[in-house]
């Protein structure tokens, strides 16, 4: 249902209900309104929430207070709503490709599966089922089996290797650790998003959980871990998450600080936490809808769709100064790295996101003194941290070229599907129209200081949900 015909409805619902008495109208418009809501991609923004904090209406006037509901959705479709982040729905083809880094270790043989197994098989009748020299040849028969793409018989060869390993050096020997890389890999390329977290945090949990003194091992592992987490949580509801969010926050909070503040790792380790904690920030500021929590509110809509969920305060209170966090996190590297490209881009995006536009420009102009050629077009924001997948559906989703207006004030308009790898589907590319149109841009700049309108902008992107 498009937005004109939504209102006709909700003008044509209040229009023959007005007669009825006010208690059974409530619960009818609430669930039509619900219904209505969740019709908008993406979601009619908390604004409308906010708005009701007023005092209860006399009960004669409950038409009048339908229709103010009904006008502030009409108002909401003009209002400046949060950005899409560029990455979450949306995401260039070039960034989308598996980053499934480790393959398989070179084989002084490429016997096949059965034949491995039979050698392993005998060496166990020979040595015994928990020999220590085991656990190597099972990481070798698992690089086989994945090579050979039986995917569940390498997890299990690796599982094996990783019990052998626990027995013999003990819940935290340094030697879990190649196997575990084997596993993390092999859960990558199969998209056993479960697995892969789990195995991730388990890395993570045995390098010593993010805690000072930090080794390269352990801020490689906390990146991972985080990358893994970030991942799942892309594509997952955040309502019933509020605790298990906070801890995520918290825990990587703390350990970016603690990282940028150490002088024996802040140059070389501070960028890449500072950058995984803002996407962070930028999908929680999508993600995390907060409703008003209001008796006044709980009465008027007794509908259970427009109950308050249970929900964590902190979360609400993180994202309600999410703004001022995030230019303290930049603020911080750029402590660390002074006037560096990238971290001066990382503040201005942030700051152009959250329509600070003039603050914005000037980091722009002094990123554009350092590298001209790439504010000569805009760019979809965020473009510092750019936001990317771990997981996506094999062979991976159809690459669509569009062009587009972007004006100077980093504006999307007039977004066309030129050509697409996929059937026809009209729906999709509404959607992708949809999304790129609530998208923020960066502005291409001339000579570094004048913002300037860009028409026609090639993109080749992909639907990553």
């Amino acid at each position: 249902m498009n937005q004109k015909n939504t209102l006709a409805v909700m003008i044509q619902l209040i229009h023959s209900k007005s007669q009825a008495r006010c208690g059974a109208r409530s619960s009818l418009l609430a669930c039509a309104a619900a219904r209505v809501r969740k019709s908008f991609y993406p979601p009619i923004s908390r604004r409308v929430f906010f708005a009701l904090y007023s005092p209860p209406t006399p009960p004669g006037s409950c038409t009048v207070k339908y229709l103010t509901l009904l006008l502030l959705f009409a108002g909401n479709l003009t209002l400046a709503e949060t950005p899409v982040p560029f990455g979450l729905f949306v995401a260039s083809s070039e960034a989308t490709k598996n980053p499934s880094a480790e393959a398989s270790p070179e084989l002084s043989t490429r016997a096949d599966l059965a034949a491995a197994e039979v050698v392993l098989l005998e060496q166990e009748q020979s040595l015994g089922p928990y020999h220590p020299s085991l656990a190597a040849l099972m990481v070798e028969v698992a690089a086989i089996a994945s090579a050979s793409g039986d995917l569940s018989r390498a997890a299990e060869f690796y599982d094996r290797a990783l019990h052998n390993a626990r027995v013999n050096n003990g819940l935290y020997g340094d030697q879990q650790l190649p196997i575990l890389r084997g596993l993390i890999a092999l859960y990558l390329e199969s998209g056993d998003r479960e697995a892969l977290e789990e195995r991730a945090a388990y890395q993570f949990r045995l390098l010593g959980s993010g805690l000072p003194p930090f080794e390269e091992g352990e801020l490689k592992a906390a990146l991972e871990f985080f990358d893994v987490t970030l991942d799942v949580l892309m594509d997952v509801e955040w309502g019933p998450r509020g605790r298990e969010l906070l801890r995520f926050h918290d825990r990587f909070d703390d350990m970016t600080a603690a990282v940028c503040q150490d002088p024996a790792v802040s140059s070389q380790w501070c960028q890449p936490f500072t950058f995984r904690l803002a996407g962070f920030y930028y999908v929680l500021e999508f993600k995390l809808e907060v409703l008003v929590d209001d008796q006044r509110f709980e009465r008027t809509f007794s509908d259970p769709e427009w109950s308050s969920l249970e929900r964590e305060p902190r979360l609400e209170a993180l994202q309600r100064r999410l703004m001022s966090k995030g230019e303290d996190l930049f603020e911080q590297l750029l402590s660390v790295a002074p006037a560096q490209h990238d971290a001066l881009s990382a503040l201005a995006d942030w700051r152009w996101f959250y329509r600070q536009k003039t603050r914005a420009l000037a980091l722009y102009e002094q990123a554009c003194q350092m590298q001209p050629g790439r504010f000569e077009k805009p760019g979809a924001l965020p473009e510092y941290p750019a936001l990317g997948r771990l997981m996506l559906p094999d062979p991976g989703p159809p690459v669509t070229q569009v062009t587009l207006s972007v004006t100077d004030r980093g504006v999307a308009k007039d977004v066309v599907v030129t050509a697409s790898n996929s059937p026809s589907d009209d729906r999709a590319g509404a959607k992708l129209k949809r999304l790129l149109r609530n998208t923020a841009f960066r502005p291409a700049l001339r000579n570094c200081v004048e913002p300037v309108a860009l028409s026609p902008l090639v993109m080749e992107v992909v639907l990553t949900q």
